[in-house]
């Protein structure tokens, strides 16, 4: 497999008080998985030095299709709804697509 992604998953995400720590740890259980995904070239979690109050997942992919096909699991949806009850807002997420 080529090392060159063809999407690149932000999604942004704001914990609900007191929830930090949890969603942190969600979100690194779900990269983790990811990273063991077909189709996929690692994840993580991150936090942003400009907004210490958003925790950020990255993960590249080497087609939407293999995107689609993680996220379409029963797991990653579990895992969606999980996280969902760490959030103080919705999610910001985006795919882009290198140049």
């Amino acid at each position: 497999m080529a090392e060159h992604a063809v999407v690149v998953n932000v999604s942004r995400y704001r914990p609900a008080p007191g929830r930090r720590d949890d969603l942190l740890q969600a979100m690194s259980r779900m990269a983790e998985r990811a990273s063991g995904a077909q189709g996929c070239f690692g994840a993580q979690a991150c936090t942003s030095d400009r907004d210490h109050d958003t925790l950020i997942a990255i993960s590249r992919w080497e087609s939407q299709k293999s995107l689609d096909a993680f996220a379409g699991t029963a797991a990653s949806a579990t895992e969606r709804e999980h996280l969902e009850g760490l959030l103080g807002g919705p999610a910001d997420r985006e795919n882009l697509t290198p140049v």
